[in-house]
């Protein structure tokens, strides 16, 4: 409990007994038949020695008895801990690795000391920092572990706004986990955050929000389920069966994490650039306005990777460096759209951005080089049209969606997350091109056929419901039936 002192919560002395009591060994029987292969344990905090040796050697007993049952071991490292004695400790624990979370000085200084003193102890143990994406995203780790939101409506206090025109205020990581997939070597990606509360909504709610983009959450239990699963309360149970069903379905189809991401609309990402968060928030943003991009690592830019698009944006480039404005140019000139800022020239003084010809496409030249990421993700909207967006959703504003493709191009996969506590309901998905068949998949039911209908060179599908997440399969009609695992 050191780890969280001054937390009101341990005023509350179920809390605290549950804390000190989950790691008798009887709670292992939870892990029981889920798909749960791997247990993070609170190893240091920087508490008085003698708390600390207590902690540990309490750590290493669960342990050991986690792995006769086949479970990785992780322990939890927290700002305070002194990396020498959290090295040892993890070597007698025989732990697989060591997460650090929270804000340590100097960033992964303490992350290379630990890697440091575990080598010098011949452990094996692996450091996974759990890092904002700025941090990680320069970090070369085999596992990347980043800090999330907890994802769901924005309350009002936030500035939410919920009208027609202006849609929902949403958090979500589907951004975060999706702009990590241009990396050549895709890595492990885990978003960590605590769920708003503790009902069932908000569990599976922020395992889609991860796993949808082929990340997953780490996932974290309040402290009222823990202490009702100690007592063993039938509800609280149920809830635990439940986040593990809905872990065990995105297991189940594993393979969707392999496909490509899809969209008509590119947006440029320099990892190591000034202006990452800036950028980070069009990627937010656009993915709020339910618009499917594709990201560009800068490094990755050519004309093999606009290859598709309809348009780009390339605020990230400031100024583009001549082999990128040639490649831009070259993009625009065969009939795409370039968004770019006041660097390419010719940008106008008084309203926010002028289209400049260039070939057969455009150019929208903004006045500033970093514009206002609102108002870029709303001119989108009217900058490129709905056919041109490839995939688009309509009444539902607390809906977000991620898109992709197999390896042939031919399967569609639109994954849908609900972020709001009620169903939504009549959810039309406008798909440009041909489909003859749509199966809906959510956990806990049987895949579903839904109508689909093709006019003007569009695909119409109408899914009756939503409660948190749907994954929506769409076949053209040269493809044939592929049944999917879990069929």
């Amino acid at each position: 409990m050191a780890s969280r002192s001054g937390d009101k919560a341990l005023a509350n002395p179920e809390v605290r007994d549950a804390i000190s009591r989950w790691y008798d060994p009887a709670t292992l029987s939870l892990f029981d038949g889920t798909p749960i292969n791997c247990l993070l344990l609170t190893l240091s905090a920087g508490s008085d020695p003698a708390v600390e040796k207590r902690q540990q050697q309490l750590v290493a007993e669960y342990a050991r008895r986690a792995r006769e049952r086949g479970l990785a071991v992780l322990g939890l490292v927290y700002p305070g801990a002194d990396a020498a004695a959290a090295a040892a400790a993890a070597r007698d624990a025989q732990l697989d690795g060591l997460v650090l979370e929270g804000e340590f000085p100097g960033g992964l200084a303490f992350a290379e000391r630990l890697e440091k003193a575990l080598a010098a102890l011949k452990s094996a143990a692996v450091v996974i920092p759990v890092v904002p994406s700025p941090l990680a995203r320069k970090a070369a780790r085999q596992v990347l572990a980043v800090e999330g939101v907890s994802p769901g409506v924005g309350k009002a206090e936030d500035g939410a706004t919920a009208s027609a025109t202006g849609g929902v205020w949403i958090d979500s990581n589907l951004w975060l986990a999706r702009s990590f997939g241009p990396e050549p070597e895709r890595r492990p990606v885990w978003i960590s955050h605590r769920p708003r509360d503790g009902g069932p909504g908000s569990y599976a709610r922020s395992i889609a929000d991860a796993a949808a983009a082929g990340a997953r959450w780490i996932v974290a239990l309040d402290d009222d389920l823990r202490a009702r699963l100690l007592r063993r309360e039938s509800e609280a149970l149920a809830t635990w069966r439940g986040i593990a069903d809905w872990l065990a379905f995105f297991e189940s189809h594993a393979e969707w994490r392999g496909f490509a991401p899809f969209g008509n609309v590119g947006i440029i990402l320099d990892a190591a650039g000034p202006n990452l968060a800036h950028v980070e928030e069009y990627l937010n943003l656009v993915a709020r306005r339910q618009i499917p991009y594709r990201v560009i690592y800068r490094s990755q830019l050519g004309e093999a990777s606009l290859a598709g698009l309809r348009a780009v944006l390339a605020f990230d480039l400031a100024p583009a460096r001549e082999a990128e404005r040639k490649t831009l140019r070259a993009f625009a000139a065969a009939g795409g759209l370039v968004l770019s800022g006041r660097s390419w020239g010719g940008a106008p003084k008084e309203q926010s951005y002028t289209m400049v010809a260039e070939g057969e496409g455009e150019v929208a030249v903004y006045k500033d080089d970093s514009p206002d990421p609102q108002s870029v993700a709303r001119d989108l909207n009217d900058l490129v049209t709905t056919s041109d967006l490839g995939v688009s959703v309509f009444k539902a504003p607390s809906v977000l969606l991620y898109v992709s493709v197999a390896g042939d191009g031919a399967r569609m996969l639109i994954q849908l997350v609900n972020y709001a506590t009620e169903p939504a309901k009549t959810i039309a998905i406008w798909v440009t091109g041909s489909f003859v068949s749509a199966r809906l998949y959510a956990p806990g039911g049987a895949p579903v056929d839904l109508p689909v209908r093709r006019s003007g060179g569009r695909t119409e599908i109408t899914i009756p419901t939503l409660a948190t997440y749907g994954a929506l399969l769409c076949l053209p009609s040269d493809q044939p039936s592929v049944p999917m695992k879990g069929d």
